[in-house]
């Protein structure tokens, strides 16, 4: 959790209570990372015939129907879960995304099962691939 800022630096306590400063330049980078994260899950999803239908932001539901709405919900809080319904499926569909950490640990869980794993493998495989160019 950030703990102040100064300047262009942020600085945040890790788990085991070490002080980490936090430059501007990487804020910006996983916040970019975060947006192409819960970008990539919305166009696969969609690609896959799921389509959003609400955003759960801990406070109220917001119908949405497009990426813009979603991402706009999304972003405004620091946890959220998303809903996907396919129309030749009975349930729905959700994943619980956590903003702070890193590009590809946003998405923090997410539901399985009909059609839900192939569209999650592919995401994931977007977010290793993220995480292999930071190194």
């Amino acid at each position: 959790m950030a703990i102040g800022a100064k300047g262009n630096a942020c600085a945040k306590f890790d788990s085991k209570g070490e002080l980490h400063l936090t430059t501007q330049a990487q804020l910006e980078k996983r916040m970019t990372d975060e947006r192409a994260v819960i970008s990539k899950l919305i166009q696969t999803a969609q690609a896959a015939g799921f389509a959003l239908t609400k955003v759960n932001d801990s406070e109220e539901i917001i119908r949405v129907s497009t990426e813009a709405q979603a991402m706009d919900a999304v972003f405004s809080v620091d946890e959220s879960q998303l809903y996907f319904k396919h129309p030749g499926h009975t349930k729905g569909h959700s994943v619980w995304i956590v903003l702070g950490n890193s590009g590809p640990e946003c998405i923090a869980d997410c539901s399985e099962g009909d059609g839900w794993d192939t569209v999650m493998q592919e995401v994931s495989a977007y977010c290793d691939a993220i995480e292999a160019s930071a190194n």
